[in-house]
């Protein structure tokens, strides 16, 4: 699946250079602000809209860039019953822009992750064992809570269709660390707890969707 994916991504870089050979300008200058959404045309849900990116350029070879994300779920599957979850992610970044084309903007940059997700469970029937838990829904660990923190490098080009709107493609290299929450647990018998554990993964990552942006 991942293949396909990356094939996918450098297929589409490959368009994007064959295509880029205008020679009216399209891409923004020093002070021009973006934003984007992740497009998926052949999905039930074809504009995603769950990940926001904002860039302010500097110049017109350089960006400030910040994404962020942010979710909120809760549900009553029974009169006494709660579980939440809370999740957002920030991802604050650089970017330099190569010269390219008068359509085409290749660039390299450096992104941070980090993220944070916060879960609860409660009931409130007096008969029920488990009164409460936090940092999962269950003791198994469903929706387990987590912070995150991570570092990219990426890879990346925009193709300006028009003036104001462009389609992008992105990859990168990089790591992640998240850690764990522990799950405390309040019960007819007292309270437990199972401590949280870590992740660490170093390695490719990339954007599968098509980035559909905007130039103010």
């Amino acid at each position: 699946m991942k293949s396909k994916l990356v094939l996918t991504s450098l297929l589409m870089l490959t368009c994007l250079m064959a295509f880029g050979q205008e020679t009216d300008r399209k891409k923004p200058e020093a002070k021009n602000f973006t934003a984007e959404v992740n497009l998926n045309p052949f999905s039930s849900s074809p504009i995603n809209i769950n990940y926001l990116r904002f860039r302010y350029f500097t110049s017109e070879t350089s960006a400030i860039r910040i994404g962020f994300s942010a979710g909120l779920q809760k549900q009553t599957p029974a009169q006494d019953v709660t579980r939440k979850t809370f999740e957002f992610n920030i991802r604050p970044g650089y970017e330099w822009h190569l010269a390219g084309t008068e359509r085409l903007s290749p660039y390299f940059g450096v992104e941070a992750d980090l993220a944070i997700k916060t879960s609860s469970f409660e009931d409130t029937d007096v008969d029920a064992f488990v009164r409460k838990i936090t940092g999962a829904w269950s003791e198994s660990g469903t929706e387990r809570a987590f912070t995150r923190v991570g570092l990219n490098a990426i890879v990346g080009a925009d193709f300006y269709v028009t003036k104001r709107v462009y389609v992008g493609t992105e990859f990168g290299f990089g790591f992640q660390s998240t850690n764990f929450s522990d799950i405390e647990i309040s019960n007819s018998d007292g309270d437990d707890k199972i401590k949280g554990g870590s992740d660490l993964q170093l390695g490719p990552n990339f954007n599968s969707s098509i980035r559909l942006g905007f130039v103010f």
